[in-house]
């Protein structure tokens, strides 16, 4: 027979699982734990996409894809924020 120690153990081993399973829907979505989102970074948007990196029978392992944002950042201020302002300054320039 289990003691109360035990027990305790035993639901707090369950409870520390739980904390870190993601579950997968009947959709097949998968949703993945805060604790997990907030380690990430994760925000709420459906900009973030996940590719397989690789998988067998008993795993399958995740990477976080980069969001555009994320491979354009390093050309900070080589694009203009107003493109359109820019094209057609650029375009005005060449008529002249």
């Amino acid at each position: 027979m289990l003691n109360t120690l035990q027990l305790v153990k035993q639901r707090d081993i369950v409870e520390h699982m739980k904390k870190d399973t993601v579950t997968l829907s009947s959709k097949y979505q998968l949703v993945i734990p805060s604790n997990v989102r907030k380690k990430m970074g994760l925000k709420n948007t459906k900009d973030i996409q996940f590719r397989v990196k690789s998988f067998n029978s008993k795993e399958i392992v995740f990477t976080k894809e980069p969001t555009l944002d994320e491979i354009l950042g390093s050309y900070t201020g080589y694009f203009p924020k107003d493109a359109t302002a820019a094209i057609r300054k650029r375009r005005d320039e060449d008529w002249e």
